[in-house]
């Protein structure tokens, strides 16, 4: 089993695992990307899935990596499946990292987590729209500091998600560790006063900011890369400090 602390990267709504692969060129550490269920185009539509369905994918993808100690490192909405993930790892977490993240309050879900307006116009785009945004919206989002290649990637491999990954309450009992709350200041997603917010509600012992959009790991990997090294390097330190 590998004893160094790794690295497990939970994309975010619509995405998949290839976001990361920029990154992980950049960064020394054992890792893992996570992949929500169904992410192929010829695999089964999400609608019935629960936000449960998600956090057990998540879970048993971790449970058949060969990795003892790891830091999850959220993106979005990842966030919020990695949240309830981290109860099931009290042992092996050694951090938690959110990029850009959606943190809700216990009791509250991603939607209900969103600022006036969002949250009363988001149910209404769910309801009417499904959950995959118009192409110039995702461009727009997501991918307004990306190549066209990039972009292009993005829009063609978007994944329409479960409405429920959006509407689910959740409670959740995060362990005592260390958190990096990452601010993108370019971010057409999540404004950055949210974002703020945000970085509160995870009771961050750090936050670092990059001048990015949101999808750091794409138009900023070294950078991100560099903020994640520094992260494992500190909590490593810690642990020497600790066994002394």
């Amino acid at each position: 089993m590998n004893n160094n602390i790794g690295l497990v990267l939970i994309h975010g709504a619509g995405l998949n695992s290839s976001i990361w692969d920029e990154l992980k060129s950049e960064i020394n550490q054992t890792f893992l990307t996570i992949d929500f269920p169904n992410r192929k185009i010829s695999d089964n539509a999400n609608q019935t899935l629960t936000f449960d369905d998600y956090v057990n994918s998540t879970i048993e993808q971790i449970k058949k990596w060969d990795t003892k100690n790891f830091i999850i490192v959220a993106h979005s909405i990842g966030a919020c499946v990695g949240l309830k993930v981290a109860e099931q790892f009290k042992n092996e977490l050694k951090g938690f990292v959110a990029i850009g993240s959606v943190i809700p309050t216990n009791g509250s879900s991603f939607i209900s987590s969103l600022a006036f307006p969002q949250k009363m116009i988001m149910p209404i785009i769910l309801k009417l729209f499904g959950t995959k945004p118009p192409k110039k919206s995702i461009e727009y989002e997501l991918c307004n500091d990306l190549t066209d290649e990039q972009t292009t990637k993005i829009t063609t491999e978007f994944t329409p998600e479960a409405k429920r990954l959006y509407t689910t309450k959740i409670n959740f009992s995060l362990p005592n560790t260390k958190r990096l709350y990452i601010q993108l200041t370019n971010d057409k997603s999540m404004p950055f006063a949210l974002q703020n917010k945000m970085a509160k509600n995870l009771n961050a012992n750090k936050i670092e900011t990059i001048d990015t959009g949101h999808l750091p790991m794409l138009s900023k990997p070294k950078q991100l890369a560099t903020s994640l090294s520094a992260f494992v390097k500190e909590i490593e330190q810690d642990d020497k400090t600790t066994n002394c």
